[in-house]
């Protein structure tokens, strides 16, 4: 219906016929509500030979898929750190209680505990072991707020790295500011060195 109307109209309009200006006013929006009404009828028949419910349909699905398989995802790196923060708070909880209890709040997130455990595969025994711990709690390292008691460093460390606890009261007796001797401080100094060298050397590899 619209068809026929829009090629007459535009027949008038373009004979070259005299033709009043409001004549051609109404002429072109007949032409023109014609055309829309034209290009809606080609539209709804598209629209009827076309799966357009099916396509809506699989543009939907496919969205939901991305949305859940994204959620998926996210949920599998979150379990992920779950897991590893509760496997290495499982493999590590001697360090837990060592950083805790005695390593000072600027150096918590040093390798100090690591530090120790470097050092006392290289020098075991119980008067490097206080040795150790004394220049960590030193203020010139400030590494430690205090030094572990024989039974604390044990279960931390193990009794065969610390060693009896006759002997590590001895040791620390030794390690009293204002009773050390040249050799003392001697010590003191090279083990400090040390230590710095093997937390400098964990920082690197970490």
């Amino acid at each position: 219906m619209a068809c026929p109307i829009l090629v007459v109209t535009l027949s008038f309009l373009l004979s070259g016929y005299h033709i009043s200006t409001e004549a051609k006013f109404w002429l072109w929006l007949v032409a023109l509500v014609s055309l829309i009404i034209m290009v809606m009828a080609l539209i709804r028949i598209l629209c009827d030979f076309l799966p357009v419910d099916r396509l809506a349909n699989k543009i939907r699905t496919y969205h939901h898929t991305s949305e859940v398989q994204a959620a998926l995802h996210k949920k599998e790196i979150e379990d992920q750190k779950i897991s590893t923060s509760e496997r290495t708070q499982e493999e590590n909880p001697l360090k837990s209680y060592f950083v805790r209890q005695f390593v000072n709040k600027d150096y918590v997130n040093q390798p100090v505990f690591e530090t120790y455990q470097e050092l006392f595969k290289e020098k075991n025994g119980g008067k490097n072991v206080v040795l150790a711990f004394y220049c960590g709690a030193d203020t010139n390292m400030n590494w430690l707020i205090s030094i572990p008691t024989h039974a604390e460093a044990v279960r931390i460390f193990g009794e065969e790295t610390v060693g009896s606890k006759n002997n590590y009261s001895v040791q620390k007796g030794n390690f009293i500011p204002g009773n050390l001797d040249d050799k003392k401080l001697s010590e003191i100094r090279a083990m400090k060195l040390l230590m710095k060298k093997i937390l400098a050397d964990l920082q690197e590899q970490a």
